[in-house]
């Protein structure tokens, strides 16, 4: 795919707005705010937004890190293997909707040191903030995830487009830091909402649109991996 260069003759200033603008929507992508709303559940209402921040900075990482890398030295990720982590993401997205309709009906409920019985997965050990759970660290895993995916690969050919490494930084800042605002925002509306008498209904319709996001995330994917 040939892009333009939108970022071709900018102000550090004016990339940086650009960089925040591009974010803040990038954030709110369907793939990302189903996999985000699947994450916030009855461990992580009382801090919904860190689970949304910890998506961003994980998103961010590789993205900043890729983009860089493209832009210095002109190393791109095969196609291939950004196919193989979007098809990832379907699986995780889809897993995390499952996790969210069992955990209505009270599957994989268990306890922790004699606390209220609860549900969850876990994606990895990371942990950001309140260790109690590890919610944030699915957040941050998931981020991660999402950055090396197809959409995120679009942002890494647009920061390419930049002429200078001071403009690249400057948009990838706007963007790291619009994109993590934004979703730490959405999750922290979402977990006050989850707090309302229609929790139920909400957490059900949060998993089914993992579910199918998901799906067809991998419907999409696979005849490139085939």
């Amino acid at each position: 795919m040939r892009l333009r260069k939108p970022l071709v003759g900018m102000s550090l200033f004016a990339a940086l707005a650009a960089g925040g603008a591009i974010g803040a929507r990038h954030a709110l992508e369907t793939d990302h705010l189903a996999a985000i709303a699947a994450l916030v559940d009855d461990e992580s209402t009382d801090r919904p937004g860190l689970v949304g921040a910890s998506w961003g900075v994980g998103h961010s990482i590789p993205i900043v890190l890729l983009g860089l890398s493209f832009l210095v030295l002109g190393i791109e990720l095969p196609e291939t293997f950004v196919v193989a982590v979007e098809a990832l993401v379907g699986l995780v997205l889809v897993g995390l909707g499952l996790r969210m309709v069992m955990g209505i009906i009270g599957v994989e409920s268990h306890s922790h040191d004699g606390g209220d019985v609860h549900t969850h997965w876990t994606l990895g050990q990371f942990s950001i903030g309140n260790a109690h759970g590890h919610v944030d660290g699915e957040g941050f895993a998931v981020g991660m995830l999402h950055g090396v995916a197809g959409s995120g690969a679009l942002v890494v050919l647009l920061v390419s487009t930049a002429e200078t490494v001071p403009s690249a930084l400057s948009f990838l800042l706007g963007f790291s830091a619009l994109s993590i605002v934004t979703m730490a925002l959405v999750t922290f509306v979402w977990g006050r909402t989850l707090e309302t008498s229609l929790r139920t209904y909400l957490e059900a319709g949060a998993g089914v649109l993992g579910i199918l996001v998901g799906a067809m995330l991998l419907v999409e994917q696979v005849p490139h991996l085939l």
